[in-house]
């Protein structure tokens, strides 16, 4: 077996050219600082040794990378990937690089993943949804690092988000399915440990139950995103549930689950069963019926939260909350409740 090349480190060069670290440094860095046959003796040595210095490190060194972290719980969902483009291209054409960092749903498990990622030089974050993990937050507030929140309208959080009201999203959805005549609801909501959002959109409709006076009748159920989860969701709420006139889905992704699996159980929609989404995904409005949902606007979510991080970092002027409008987009999916 070949012996492992060890890398040259900066101090090898300084011992061989007879300088001290900072002298290497300032050849490669600031060479008019240095004396010309000093700063070529340097650079020889360095060449022979295959030392070359690290950018990242003298990025940081010099407290500039250019590079901005956006944490995202997914990849595999459509509005996630149209949120990020738009973020994408407003810190591009300012010159800064973008990685993007998928951790899940669980925002109380944040702190290493995004740890890890300002120690690797992000300058400033991007994070969907509410942070709920405290060490996370006071390293955060510790290091001054700019950070906005988006796709949820927090108000009162201790960094400035740019999205939408997940409740109050919600809450006109559920009170249009009620307007309809729907009395026995059932509600198929994402993961909620550690999500404001599906917190929020489930609230909204025991909430909207509640004040109907239809609650007891009405039901939570938890599924992950999936369009299989959707499918097994809508097969236990016809066993268990059967008198369910109106399934609201909290993602489109489980709304096509639920689609798919009525058609099996020839269930008619929506002349048996009212369906709605939330997201109004680019497949919302080619589904079998046509799919009933919430317009979210994620592209404008993304350059306006580019707009407002590239202000923080640039200027460090504070960053106010934004709360962007939603849409009721009704199609085909829904419709009055069937009489008894």
């Amino acid at each position: 077996m070949a012996p492992i090349k060890v890398r040259s480190k900066v101090k090898d060069v300084a011992k061989q050219a007879n300088v001290s670290v900072a002298t290497v440094s300032r050849s490669f860095n600031n060479p008019d600082a240095v004396r010309e046959d000093v700063r070529n003796r340097v650079l020889a040595i360095a060449r022979k040794l295959g030392y070359s210095p690290n950018p990242a490190a003298k990025a940081l060194r010099m407290q500039r990378t250019h590079i901005v972290g956006a944490v995202v719980p997914t990849l595999d969902y459509a509005i996630y990937a149209r949120m990020l483009n738009s973020f994408q291209e407003t810190m591009s054409a300012a010159g800064y690089m973008v990685f993007v960092l998928a951790v899940g749903f669980d925002n109380s498990k944040l702190y290493e993943p995004v740890r890890q990622l300002v120690d690797r030089g992000a300058e400033g974050l991007l994070i969907v949804g509410r942070i709920e993990d405290a060490p996370l937050l006071k390293f955060l507030e510790e290091r001054r690092i700019p950070t906005v929140l988006t796709y949820s309208y927090l108000p009162d959080g201790p960094f400035p988000a740019i999205g939408f009201d997940n409740y109050a999203a919600a809450r006109q959805l559920a009170e249009f399915l009620i307007r309809l005549g729907h009395r026995h609801m059932v509600m198929i909501s994402g993961p909620t440990r550690g999500n404001d959002g599906q917190q929020s959109r489930a609230q909204a409709f025991v909430d909207a139950a509640s004040e109907a006076g239809i609650i007891k009748n009405c039901h939570v159920i938890e599924r992950s995103y999936s369009l299989n989860e959707g499918a097994a969701a809508m097969r236990w709420i016809h066993s268990e549930y059967p008198a369910t006139t109106a399934v609201m889905c909290a993602s489109d992704v489980l709304a096509f689950g639920v689609l798919s699996e009525c058609k099996k159980l020839k269930l008619d929609v929506p002349r048996q069963m009212t369906v709605s989404g939330f997201d109004n995904q680019d497949f919302s409005a080619l589904t079998e019926p046509p799919l009933t949902t919430i317009d979210v606007p994620a592209g404008e979510m993304g350059v306006r939260s580019g707009e407002a991080l590239l202000s923080a970092m640039s200027a460090h002027r504070g960053i106010a909350s934004v709360r962007l409008d939603t849409n009721l987009i009704v199609r085909a999916s829904t419709s009055n409740a069937p009489e008894k």
